[in-house]
């Protein structure tokens, strides 16, 4: 899942031109969510779930670069698997996603 806010960051084309197209060709099923005009009660803060138990956050620097993932100690699962919830459910495939320049 990639939530995205217009204009995208030049580290953000990137991964969209190459990163994603490798991903989704291993099989991966890559979803776009444009929070530009929306945020959909999301938060701010970018982060992954393993294993329905383990939340990483991702931290960024301003460009759109990876600064660290930072585990996070006794997270409240329901709100994250709510989080995702609403992502998934306004999303839609990477394919079908209008990367307006």
């Amino acid at each position: 899942m990639r939530l995205v806010r217009f204009p995208l960051s030049d580290y953000q084309r990137y991964i969209f031109s190459w990163g994603v197209p490798t991903n989704i060709a291993a099989g991966e099923d890559v979803r776009v969510l444009d929070i530009t005009d929306e945020s959909f009660g999301l938060p701010d803060q970018d982060f992954w779930i393993f294993d329905d138990s383990i939340v990483v956050h991702l931290n960024f620097n301003p460009d759109g670069t990876v600064i660290n993932a930072e585990l996070i100690d006794e997270p409240d699962m329901d709100k994250y698997h709510g989080w995702q919830a609403i992502a998934l459910k306004n999303s839609v495939p990477f394919g079908e996603w209008d990367a307006r320049p």
